[in-house]
């Protein structure tokens, strides 16, 4: 066993890690994601090398596939938390805010800026990319910058809340997602289109839906013309098109592409192109120097997406451990064979696929089918190449997309009724809700990026994991998007944290203080009909004078047409103004002044006939309003999930009850006026 690197984590202390000849050691030069998982395998796969980390940002280790998630402020900074390991290690040593600027290929051994030395025995650079900046006249003004760093997001967040209007420049998947997320209620957000939506990889009618998507979340898209200059005199005031048109902007996000971060590879003479060149062992021309990631080129191709890189990252693992390949066939697992370029995003609550090979072009052997739903906003296109599912378009929802991408992955034949059935309802299995996961099979892919399967999830739970946290350290799975932590909380029967509800707390009390409202109502003997002298003049306004009566009904009324309300934001697809759970909350409070002025109304008497039945739905339809209402606020501290399942119940039951209170309260007062 090696000895123990006493380096801490952060990289005080000592500059470097001397090199003791017994022991190998491993430099992994970039703590990007890829960087990150390389040197978890290098540690997994050797039991005497000393990695070492060094990184240029003056960060620990983050999730930079999440920064969208973080600037749209559905992501807490901890949760783009990327550690190697949660614990120290005896064999790892991380530094960080040391960029390196030389390899010394001869004596085998790189450095820093600060002229620090670090040897290595095998190098892997893992230095991603570099925003590409376009040389537009203008471009050095204040307040134009790129989105690529935990850094620009920090400063994106307050740019979000000063900026009058900002133009986010660039339409692929980082543009799409960084407008969305820049957009608030009080700020203009104008989206340069230069190449079609998602760099043109969608169809004329999957873009206009993608179009239409975009402009209900009131994002403004400029396409078919070239930005010529941005003007100001410290700061960019506005930025000048190719129509001489002017747009007022104070501030400008650059999501223009990147670029291969090949710099330090070239300066030490190793073979590049548009990236650094390497082998399918991910050697590049030095075979003690690999390459992974974004600054990596295999076969003529860069791979911006960091599936390939955790790919790659595997594969260089493995043969930097067991160089002579041990018992490993020649196969993916050994050897890097390239990997398709699926595209999966979400912009704000709108999910995006283009999965497969998507460039098909259709011929005799060739179909697609079409799915359409303008109402729902949903397009999904199919391409089928002599039964077999090869390319998959998804704008909007789509339950089945996991069994979709499995079934292009195993190369599934789809049967004829099967794509009868899509062309009608959208799906080619299903006609119901979707299985929860645990009726899924061991080999259902639940974490896309990295592959894990429920059957492994499964036995890393039998094997104690019971927490998302130690799930993910174990399995890997939800380390990247994040979009599958909801499906491994089905399966631990816990929710994820991110799932919390906005205003529980507030939801909560409004919802048990209805409910005890309504005992009272129930239980406390009604006041009497004919006037008391006991009783206080205004309750008699209250209650027997007809003026009021009519303040109070009416009141009542209009608070029963408000609590609508949160239905037509739920399906009237143009009005997305705030955000659902305050909409909710708002609800709550809502149904329970409806209760108090109710007491006003009838003075604890639940009246005859027509009158009882008003009453009693009424008081029925708060009562299971309530309950959801209790569900919803602690749904993420319960862990049965039966017990969940009570909240669809009690909202079926609730909204059949509303239903029937629109009739009930026009007889009501069709009944007073009329007699």
């Amino acid at each position: 066993m090696a000895g123990p690197v006493t380096e801490s984590r952060q990289g005080a202390g000592r500059h470097s890690v001397e090199k003791d000849p017994a022991y190998p050691i491993y430099v992994v030069v970039g703590t990007g994601p890829v960087g990150v998982r390389c040197a978890q395998k290098l540690l997994q796969y050797s039991s005497e090398a000393q990695v070492i980390v060094i990184g240029a940002e003056d960060e620990a280790p983050y999730n930079r596939v999440r920064l969208s998630q973080y600037l749209y402020q559905d992501l807490s900074p901890q949760e783009l938390d990327n550690p190697v390991g949660t614990e120290p290690h005896p064999r790892l040593a991380e530094f960080r805010n040391r960029r390196v600027v030389r390899i010394d290929r001869t004596s085998r051994q790189i450095v820093d800026q600060q002229g620090n030395t670090q040897p290595y025995t095998k190098l892997i650079l893992a230095t991603g990319s570099v925003p590409s900046i376009p040389p537009i006249p203008g471009i050095q003004l204040n307040r134009i910058m790129p989105f690529r760093s935990l850094s620009d997001a920090r400063s994106l967040l307050e740019l979000r809340q000063t900026s009058r209007c900002i133009c986010v420049v660039g339409s692929g998947a980082l543009g799409l997602e960084a407008a969305a997320a820049l957009k608030t209620r009080n700020n203009r957000v104008v989206l340069h289109v230069r190449a079609g939506l998602l760099g043109g990889r969608l169809s004329d009618e999957a873009e206009s839906y993608l179009t239409d998507a975009l402009e209900t979340l009131r994002i403004e898209l400029l396409p078919e013309v070239e930005i010529v200059g941005f003007h100001g005199s410290d700061r960019v005031k506005q930025v000048e098109f190719s129509d001489g048109h002017r747009l007022d902007a104070d501030a400008v996000v650059l999501c223009t592409g990147v670029e291969p971060e090949t710099a330090l590879a070239e300066t030490c003479g190793l073979n590049i192109d548009r990236g650094i060149l390497v082998s399918p062992r991910m050697q590049t021309s030095d075979p003690d120097i690999y390459a992974i990631g974004e600054c990596a080129e295999f076969e003529r191709k860069v791979y911006q997406l960091v599936k390939p890189g955790y790919q790659q990252a595997e594969i260089c693992s493995r043969h930097i451990c067991t160089p002579d390949g041990g018992s490993e066939k020649d196969s993916q697992e050994s050897h890097y064979v390239g990997c398709q370029t699926d595209m999966e995003l979400k912009i704000s609550h709108i999910p995006c696929s283009i999965l497969g090979d998507d460039t098909a072009v259709t011929d005799a052997e060739t179909r697609r089918y079409v799915y359409r739903n303008r109402f729902k906003g949903l397009f999904r296109e199919l391409v089928v190449r002599r039964g077999l599912l090869i390319a998959v378009t998804s704008i909007g929802a789509w339950p089945e997309i996991n069994r979709v991408r499995q079934s292009i992955a195993a190369a599934d034949r789809i049967s004829s009724r099967a794509l009868a059935r899509f062309e009608q309802s959208g799906n080619l299995w299903q006609r119901e809700d979707p299985a929860s996961l645990k009726e899924q099979p061991e080999s259902y892919l639940v974490c896309q990026c990295n592959g894990v399967t429920k059957g492994e999830l499964c036995a890393a739970i039998s094997a104690g994991k019971r927490t998302l946290q130690e799930l993910q350290l174990a399995t890997d799975a939800g380390s990247v998007c994040g979009s599958c932590r909801p499906l491994i909380a089905e399966l631990l029967d816990v929710p994820a944290p991110n799932l919390v509800m906005r205003h529980a707390r507030g939801i909560l009390f409004t919802s048990i203080l209805s409910l005890a409202l309504i005992v009272i109502a129930l239980l406390l003997p009604a006041t009497p009909v004919t006037e008391s002298v006991q009783s206080h003049w205004y309750w008699n306004k209250l209650w027997y004078d007809n003026f009021w009566k009519q303040v109070s009904g009416y009141t009542l009324l209009s608070l029963c047409l408000l609590t609508a309300s949160l239905s037509l934001r739920k399906r009237w697809q143009r009005l997305k103004t705030g955000h659902m759970d305050h909409w909710r909350y708002v609800h709550s409070l809502i149904g329970l002044l409806a209760l108090l002025v109710l007491v006003v109304h009838t003075g604890f008497r639940l009246g005859e006939n027509l009158n009882l039945a008003l009453m009693l739905v009424f008081l029925a339809a708060t009562t299971t309003g309530s309950l959801v209402g209790v569900f919803m606020a602690r749904n993420h501290h319960w862990t049965d999930m039966k017990l969940r399942e009570h909240r669809k119940w009690w909202s079926r039951v609730h909204y059949a009850l509303l239903w029937a209170l629109p009739v009930l309260l026009f007889y009501h007062i069709l009944a007073v006026y009329y007699f």
